[in-house]
Parts: C-alpha cells; structure tokens; sequence
C-alpha cells in the first residue's frame, strides 16, 4: 500500500510540523504496514522515519528552500506541466511510465503520483485567496488535482477552506472539491464557504484540527532558557506568539498598530500584575516573511525599555518543546493558530489573534468563540481589556478545557477512518 500524502509546507512552521507528523501517524494506524510519501515545498526541513519519504511538492519545482522563486523554473514551467501532462495520461491509458526529461527531482514527484495507491492532501490553510495573482492557490490545487489526472483516488485530511475572493478561485475550488472522494473541513466556517461557492458534497464532513491529538514528550528546554535569559522568571507567565503582519496581508495589514498594541496589552498586564512574558518562535520559516522572530524582538524591546521583565526566543523549537514551554504558561496570547492549540491542549487558557478565520472556526470548536480577536480591530486599549478579562477567568476556562477537549479529541480520531472506510469500499 503506497499513499501520497500532498500540499505540505514546511517543518519549519511547528503547526505545519505536528499536522504532517499526526496525519502520517492516523494514516499508518488505519493503514498497517503502508509506505509514505510526502510531497513538501520545503524537504530539506523534515527528516523522515524509515517508512516514509519526504520528496519536493510540486511548488518546490519553482521555489528554493528559502520560498523564493527559481526564475529559470518559472519560465520552464509550460515545458515541465506539458511532460507532467504527457506522463499522467499515458500512465492512466497504459499504465506504463513515460519516460521524462525533466530533472530528478520533478521525476521523484510524478513517479509518486503513478505508485501511489491513494493520495490524501494534508491538514492545513492552503485553499485560499492570497496576495498577488494567487499562483501558491493554483499550484496547491494542481498538486490534489493532478492525482485524478493519473487516476487516483483523492482525499483530503481537515482543511479550512477560503476566504474564496476571486470568481476563479471559487470556480476551481469547487471543481477541485467534486474530485476529492471524501472532504473533511476543520470548523464550520470552512463548511459555509464550501456551500457559498455552490458545492453539496455527499461525504463533506467538519472535524476538528488533527493537532488536538498531538501530544508531545514533556521537553521543558525553552522554559529553562527563557529563566537563564531572565534573572527571574517571576509569575504569573504570559507566552505570546505573534506573526510578520505585513508578509502575510500586504493589502490590509497594519503590523505597526498591531505590534504596538501587543506590547501595550503586555505592558499594562505586567504592570498590573507582576510576572513575566516570553514570545516564542512558533514559525521560522523557511521565508523571511514566515519568520516570528522578527516582530517577536521589536515587542520585547519596547517592553525592555520600560524595564519589563521579556524575552524573545530565537531557538528554533520542536513542537514537543513548544508544546511543554506554553503549559507553563498561566495564560496565553497567541497569534498563531496552532500555537494556540499547543497551549489548549496542554491546558493553558488562550486568547486568539485572528489572522484568518480559520482561528475563529477553531475556537468556536471548543466553545471558546468569546475569547478571539480579529487583527484588524486589534486596538492597545481592547487587547489589554481582554487580557485582563482572560486573567480573570483561567480557572473556569482550565476547568472547560478539562471537560471538552477529550470528546474534540475522539471526532478528531475520525478523519483518517473515514478516508479507510472509503477507500476500502472501492474494491480491487
């Protein structure tokens, strides 16, 4: 049994991390005895086990391993998609493999794509309208897309679909859709935009994150080096993660206002109450507008200058390290998604920044819709107020999490069952 496991980015980004390493991890359950390939824009940042292969996605044939893009790749493209075409269907009518001139690389990727017996696209945000002419979009969707081509079976792990702004955004978002056999969305806001575009699937179903089963060792590493770079690590403790604004929203993004406000919500907690923050790296690559580090140190300095207990770690951290480090934490701030479920699921209140309304599907998930900030109403005054309110009610939010989380975690356990049931139900 050989399974293509496709749209993956970068074990660089810890979210991106934990979803590929549970995906593998249900998938081999369902699957006893499987051989993994995992197609990634960024392969040289996962060290895989010996039963799984990590080769260069489709976007890797256009993009070096720092996410920028190979212009002599860009102008080969028609040459490149032509052989991929010409490879697909003669594979399909005669299952025989044409033999390519393409580079070893792009060769590893479409003989993939012809041993795979199924292909399931990861867990993740990647279905989406971005900036400029949305090629990341395409390419995504080619990558799940091209595996019907060669006459695959196609699945897809919980995704969030949209914000969907473009006609042909929607228009290949819902072809794409009626290939897949069974989608799985991760929150309902997903589940509205998939209608919005006129799609009614028949085996659509919404499912939590797959990264509320991940469970890391108890790596307490960063929390031992955020009390060496502190003379005290005084309590209570704030973990915060926040994003470069400006590479992710070129269009609306206001990263000064929305650095300034985090440090001023910090800096009004601390001199309230005491204690420490620490900003940690959720993120640290492979771009440079992926990096957390950046906007990590310019909040931590303007709270130094207060003389505010901070640090910025720049160490980049395993997700297990991550994970340890935010149940430490009496409560959380977190712009990053799954920085935010690392510290639910170690059972430290959160409150969400919202860069995407995939995190306020998330937090609606858990019942926590109340305690989610979108970036772009994100003011100094309202972040303070609601770290504050936060503050006030960690032991009841602690106590909620107690109580919800082991039955998000059993649908969670779903996902890959489903893709089984149907995958066995094809026959021979």
């Amino acid at each position: 049994m050989n399974i293509l496991v496709t749209n993956v980015h970068s074990a660089r980004n810890a979210g991106d991390r934990v979803l590929l390493e549970v995906t593998l991890a249900e998938l081999q359950t369902q699957f006893p005895g499987c051989t993994i390939t995992v197609a990634m824009n960024n392969p040289a940042s996962y060290a895989p086990d010996q039963v799984v292969q990590v080769i260069g996605s489709l976007t890797h044939w256009f993009q070096d391993d720092d996410g920028a893009w190979r212009p002599w790749a860009v102008l080969a493209a028609p040459w490149f998609l032509l052989q991929a075409l010409a490879f697909a269907l003669i594979r399909r009518w005669t299952r025989r493999k044409l033999p390519v001139l393409c580079i070893g690389a792009q060769r590893r990727l479409l003989h993939a794509y012809a041993d795979a017996d199924l292909i399931v696209s990861c867990p993740g945000n990647f279905f989406f309208s971005g900036a400029g002419l949305g090629v990341p979009f395409f390419l995504a969707v080619l990558a799940l897309a091209y595996g019907q081509l060669i006459g695959k079976p196609l699945y897809m792990m919980p995704q969030t679909i949209g914000p969907l702004r473009r006609r042909r955004e929607q228009w290949a978002m819902r072809w794409l859709l009626g290939l897949v056999r069974v989608v799985l969305l991760r929150d309902e806001t997903s589940e509205a935009a998939v209608k919005a575009i006129g799609l009614r699937h028949p085996r659509c179903h919404v499912l939590p994150d797959v990264a509320f089963l991940y469970r890391g060792k108890n790596d307490l590493a960063l929390v031992v080096q955020a009390q060496a770079a502190l003379s005290e690590l005084a309590r209570p403790l704030v973990g915060v993660t926040v994003i470069n604004w400006r590479g992710h929203d070129r269009y609306h993004a206001r990263p000064e206002q929305y650095e300034a406000a985090v440090a001023a919500a910090l800096r009004a907690f601390l001199q309230t109450h005491g204690g420490s923050a620490i900003l940690f790296p959720q993120v640290c690559g492979p771009s440079e507008g992926e990096d957390d580090r950046p906007p990590s140190r310019r909040i931590a300095e303007q709270l130094r200058g207060d003389g505010l207990p901070v640090v910025a770690l720049a160490v980049e951290a395993t997700p297990a390290q991550l994970q340890a480090a935010y149940g430490q934490m009496d409560i959380f701030l977190g712009t990053r998604l799954h920085s935010n479920i690392f510290a639910l699921t170690a059972g430290t209140p959160v409150l969400a920044i919202a860069y995407q309304y995939k995190t306020h599907g998330v937090m609606q998930v858990l019942g926590l819709g109340d305690w989610v900030i979108d970036i772009q109403q994100v003011t100094a005054a309202g972040l303070a107020a609601a770290l504050e309110k936060l503050w006030q009610a960690r032991t009841a939010l602690r106590a909620q999490l107690l109580r919800t989380l082991p039955e998000i975690q059993r649908q969670a356990r779903q996902a890959a069952a489903w893709i089984r049931a149907d995958f066995v139900g094809l026959g021979p």
